[in-house]
């Protein structure tokens, strides 16, 4: 798919759900060589490093596009994840775990960090760093998009999913490493229709606000994703904004009606 192709999918995606920020446009690099000219890079920009989840945001909210290789991840725990980085074992995981406070002990630590190294984790050399842009103006093809809405958007974009294949999403979501390792990673390993919950994370450092959810779209599925929308639309078995039901008679508390019995009727 062209570029053109890209960025008319995510203008579609704006208009029909009418998205307060762009759909984020995710790439994983294999080489330094495949970072695009005139990417936003945060040392130079910034003079500093950043988190992934800052990346996103700049991209959903600014329309930058941004690229952040390993050594520019500010994040210890991504650059783990992204096999930017190795840990000696899993023993040191768990330690990490259980020191942040996420597990009240090393048994359950034990099975976060075994999920979490399964389901959401690169091998070493497989990435060189991401890049970010905005869909509708995307500078690069995509391999997962990320989709911040609300949660009526959210449930929009999966009756779409469902549209085409039936059944129902399969969620599997730890509250840890949320847009980052859930997002992007758990997305793009399992080639699964994603519904993330922004952690603290996304709150604290990424601008996400406490109304907004993630969908997060291997990019072979966008395209029937957004068809399946329109065609519900269509149907009008549902539409966005969400047309409330009005046409009844209100009922008013007793002082209200007391009010009535006193009110006269003018002329005129």
């Amino acid at each position: 798919m062209s570029l053109d192709e890209w960025r008319n999918i995510g203008s579609d995606l704006m208009d029909v759900l009418r998205l307060e920020t762009y759909p984020v446009a995710v790439k994983l690099v294999k080489s330094d060589e495949e970072f695009p000219e005139n990417v936003r890079r945060p040392q130079e920009l910034f003079g500093f490093k950043i988190n992934l989840c800052q990346a996103f945001g700049m991209s959903r909210r600014y329309g930058w596009t941004m690229g952040v290789s390993k050594d520019e991840c500010a994040c210890n725990f991504a650059r783990f994840l992204y096999g930017w980085a190795s840990l000696d074992s899993e023993d040191v995981l768990v330690d990490f775990l259980l020191e942040a406070g996420f597990f009240k002990d090393r048994e359950a630590a034990l099975r976060g960090a075994k999920f979490t190294v399964e389901n959401c984790k690169l091998k070493v050399g497989e990435c060189q760093g991401i890049v970010t842009s905005p869909l509708n103006r995307t500078k690069i093809e995509p391999d997962v998009i990320l989709i911040y809405g609300n949660p009526t958007q959210a449930f929009i974009l999966v009756h779409g999913y469902l549209y085409n294949v039936g059944g129902a999403i399969d969620v599997q979501y730890t509250g840890r490493h949320a847009s980052c390792a859930h997002g992007v990673l758990q997305t793009y390993l399992s080639q699964k229709f994603n519904f993330v919950l922004p952690d603290e994370g996304d709150k604290i450092f990424a601008a996400t606000e406490d109304h907004e959810v993630i969908v997060a779209v291997p990019v072979n599925m966008l395209s029937d994703v957004l068809s399946g929308v329109k065609s519900i639309f269509e149907r009008k078995v549902m539409r966005y904004p969400t047309p409330f039901y009005m046409r009844y008679q209100p009922v008013f508390p007793e002082a209200f009606k007391k009010l009535g019995d006193k009110l006269k009727e003018t002329k005129g």
